[in-house]
């Protein structure tokens, strides 16, 4: 027996589609990563609340070692117990734990994700006790540890950012997550978007169930069942829409190469003149200041430079840091010359190299001193994506709510 359902309109069709037998005519064959059981679905905004982790991560420890510098390392405890920050560390994670697991309000999880991270970060900040014999908090490797944490997960955060998964499964999943902005009545304008456009691509699916079930979602969604949970936008919102549409009109694409090529050149000519330190120490040497090089590397890093070891370790960083800031000086000049695509390409390459290599060792030398190093590269490497995305050099996941498509204009992109 023949059973028909209105699904509103088919993407890409031009009137309604009728349901045949829970299947539209010219449905593709289930697929392996259709079949029921066996396709896993991120969130909907699984890429924010993988960067609140990372704030919260990173921004702990940073402010932690700060707070215990500036108030001379309290104890918490008295004389007799020490409650070491890790201990909060893990409450906050088990909190977090708890709120993801038990509450099905999405208001809940960027708490979550914020409250998981901070507790990381304390957990973390302590790691050099854990791998010590004298349980050294202290201990020079506990920063560059802790650094390359942080770093192994915003390589994930940006790999998760940047793939979208167009499984009508997948899409299904993330449009019921959508609806509990209906039943909580928080539903934005932006997740109204959002909750009809996956539910588009969930139509489609050769699925019979996920095919009913998001056709009779998405013709709900175009008869305006669901706008009356559509919260009005507010006064906060509206002045921070104006601010961005500000931003947007003066950040046009010659603007923005003007910036990055000025900005990168400061860099490089920064990390290049690091090889001052090397003058500064052959100095010390040669005026009989330090008696041997250890000594006289001891005298420009924040660790105990001791062995030969950290000798090397030093070097590698000046070396690393010079050859850097060359490249980052001939990025510089390719984007003054309107060149975008290699001048970007090549000032992407030298900050990820930064990032794992050059701060690593500043890591090591400077301790936690140097967040402020990679908070720079972080911000500069991101500016450069940016670029890059708007005038389409990157490629691009299918646009969608969740993804803006990208505009090319201005600029020569060679």
């Amino acid at each position: 027996m023949r059973r028909h359902l209105r699904a509103g309109r088919r993407p890409g069709a031009g009137g309604r589609a009728t349901v045949v037998g829970d299947r539209l005519p010219g449905d593709r064959p289930l697929s392996e990563r259709e079949r029921p059981g066996r396709h896993l679905a991120r969130r909907v905004d699984a890429d924010r609340h993988a960067f609140l982790l990372l704030v919260g991560f990173a921004g702990s420890i940073v402010v932690t070692r700060a707070y215990l510098a500036l108030t001379g390392y309290p104890t918490v405890g008295g004389d007799t117990l020490h409650i070491a920050h890790a201990v909060w560390g893990g409450l906050l994670l088990t909190i977090g734990a708890g709120l993801a697991l038990t509450m099905v309000n999405r208001s809940v999880l960027p708490w979550a994700a914020l409250l998981a991270g901070v507790g990381a970060g304390l957990f973390f900040d302590e790691i050099g006790k854990f791998i010590t014999v004298d349980n050294d908090y202290f201990f020079a490797a506990a920063a560059p540890i802790a650094y390359l944490l942080f770093v192994a997960s915003l390589l994930l955060f940006l790999r998760l950012r940047r793939r979208r998964d167009q499984a009508p499964a997948a899409q299904l999943h993330a449009a019921v997550e959508l609806l509990s902005g209906v039943v909580d009545h928080d539903l934005s304008r932006h997740d109204r978007r959002r909750l009809e456009h996956r539910l588009e691509v969930a139509v489609g699916s050769s699925e019979p169930q996920v095919h009913r079930l998001a056709g009779e979602l998405l013709a709900l969604t175009r008869e305006g069942a669901f706008d009356a949970a559509v919260e009005p936008v507010g006064p906060v919102h509206r002045v921070m829409r104006r601010a961005a549409d500000a931003l947007a009109d003066w950040s046009t694409p010659r603007r923005v190469r003007v910036l990055l090529a000025v900005s990168v050149g400061v860099l490089g000519v920064a990390t290049v003149a690091d090889l001052a330190l090397v003058g500064l120490v052959a100095t010390d040497l040669a005026g009989g200041t330090a008696n041997d090089l250890a000594a006289a590397v001891d005298e420009y890093v924040v660790v105990d430079v001791l062995d030969d070891l950290g000798v090397v370790l030093f070097a590698c960083r000046i070396v690393l840091d010079a050859v850097l800031g060359v490249v980052l000086l001939i990025a510089a000049v390719l984007l003054a010359r309107g060149r975008d695509r290699r001048g970007t390409g090549v000032a992407n390459a030298a900050l990820l190299a930064a990032l794992l290599t050059v701060d690593v060792l500043f890591f090591w030398s400077e301790q936690f001193a140097a967040a402020g190093l990679v908070l720079v590269h972080l911000l500069l490497l991101a500016a450069v994506r940016h670029h890059r995305r708007t005038l389409g050099l990157d490629r691009t996941e299918p646009a969608g709510p969740d993804a803006g498509a990208a505009v090319a204009v201005g600029g020569r992109a060679s």
